[in-house]
């Protein structure tokens, strides 16, 4: 049995039903050059197990809770500062201290997935590798970072975690397991710095105290060298000025008082006023009982007058009651004029002693101005140190307090299921190696014919 292919018309070209014919007498071999790669892709799939992915999708809120009124670490709302902020916690997921939590976890470093298993050959590979051998938790680091994948998603704040395992419900424990050591990573390293900058504080705290302590010597030796007693935070001498001050300016009033009195005693004894009006005017209750008993013993003149005449014996005692209490009334108001010219005297008196201790004590203040300026400045490097120690003091509470709070609002959003197929589809794997191998051959064939326009291509 013979064939012969025919030969191809370069007058005419090529046509559909010469391709046709071609790859018809090239069948056989377009079949097995679509066998090849199918082989080739079953073997594959052999030896290489499946591959399963699963994901976690964790949402980092830039917000923040304001749970603290001063956070150590405050969140921003600025969207540039907050997509560096989510940039920064991809690498932290994908961090060595993360990936190392995860194998601890899930004891990583004793399963042949990640660490391999030794075969007869490891000894002699050891031997002509020429990298150092690693330890098993090392190894294991290094095939779980190959195999999980950290991205964010799409305009938004959200990271997603995929991992890779031959074991879908392993792939899916592995992606939930470092969404939680992150987390815990978090927390713990805010509670670190927290803790960290407080025992720095707390350490400063005893510094400030002594600056503190020292300022106030530093007053009190002032003082005592220039002696400035003070009582609180002022000084005695001002304290003094000012009640001198006070005690003078009520002194001038009560001299003042006692002086308009005296004048006024005089001015109504010398006019002979009557001594009605002159009770009145000073007031003198001796002088108003005096009056009165005065009134009726004219009153009981006037009446026996009437009755009995005015030769009756009885009137002429009347008389004589009458003019011994009016001479009693002048002297009353001569002592009350004493009297009151005796507290005018005391009160110039007073007046004067308080005038000459001001202006005693004005001296004084004045020498010591000089004092008081430099006094001034070292009460202010006091009150300087005091603020700063005092708001130290109250920052190292807050942040003893911040060590167990957690004031980050990020948490998982959506833990990982298992995946119920394959993350590369296996058999459009074969699909494509069969299709890819089919238009191989059949290029090759229609090549090869063209390469050999004169015939004779048969079989015997």
């Amino acid at each position: 049995m013979s064939s012969t292919v025919a030969p191809w018309p370069p007058e005419s070209g090529v046509s559909l039903r010469f391709i046709k014919d071609t790859l018809f007498r090239g069948a056989f071999m377009i079949a097995i050059c679509g066998l090849i790669p199918v082989l080739a892709a079953l073997g594959y799939l052999l030896v290489v197990p499946p591959s399963y992915m699963a994901s976690t999708e964790i949402l980092i809120d830039p917000r923040g809770l304001k749970a603290i009124q001063n956070d150590l670490t405050p969140r921003s709302e600025n969207n540039e500062s907050a997509i560096a902020l989510l940039e920064s916690q991809i690498r932290i997921v994908r961090s060595e201290s993360v990936l190392r939590g995860v194998i601890g976890r899930l004891n990583l470093e004793r399963d042949p997935e990640f660490v391999g298993e030794r075969g007869f050959l490891s000894p002699l590979r050891d031997l002509i590798s020429s990298s150092p051998t690693e330890d098993a938790p090392t190894r294991a680091l290094r095939a779980l970072q190959r195999v999980v994948q950290v991205d964010r998603a799409s305009r938004s704040y959200v990271i997603v975690v995929n991992a890779f395992s031959e074991d879908p419900a392993k792939a899916a424990r592995i992606a939930d397991t470092i969404a939680a050591v992150y987390l815990d990573e978090e927390v713990r390293a805010r509670a670190d710095a927290a803790r960290r900058i407080g025992r720095s504080m707390a350490s400063r705290l005893q510094e400030l105290a002594n600056n503190v302590r020292d300022s106030e010597r530093n007053v009190e030796q002032f003082k005592q060298q220039n002696n400035l007693v003070g009582a609180g935070k002022r000084l005695i001498n001002d304290q003094q000025l000012e009640e001198l001050t006070t005690q003078l300016t009520l002194a001038r009033s009560v001299t003042n008082e006692q002086k308009g009195r005296v004048d006024q005693i005089e001015r109504l004894m010398k006019a002979d006023a009557d001594p009605d009006t002159i009770a009145e005017a000073i007031q003198s209750p001796t002088v108003s009982a005096l009056r009165a008993q005065f009134a009726e013993l004219v009153r009981q003149e006037a009446s026996a007058s009437a009755l009995l005449g005015d030769r009756h014996p009885e009137i002429a005692v009347l008389r004589q009651r009458r003019k011994q209490h009016q001479q009693l009334i002048t002297d009353e108001l001569k002592r009350t004029a004493a009297a009151a010219r005796n507290d005018y005297a005391r009160a110039v008196a007073n007046e004067n002693a308080l005038a000459a201790n001001l202006e005693t004590l004005k001296s004084k203040v004045q020498l010591s101005g000089g004092a008081m300026v430099r006094l001034r400045e070292l009460e202010r490097v006091v009150e300087a140190n005091r603020a700063i120690y005092e708001a130290s003091l109250v920052r190292t509470k807050e942040l003893n307090e911040q060590e167990g709070i957690d004031t980050s609002s990020t948490r998982v959003i959506a833990e990982a299921l298992a995946p119920n197929r394959p993350t590369t589809p296996r058999r459009a794997l074969v699909l494509a190696a069969l299709l890819g191998g089919l238009i191989a051959g059949a290029a090759w064939v229609l090549l090869r014919r063209h390469r050999r326009p004169a015939p004779a291509l048969g079989y015997e």
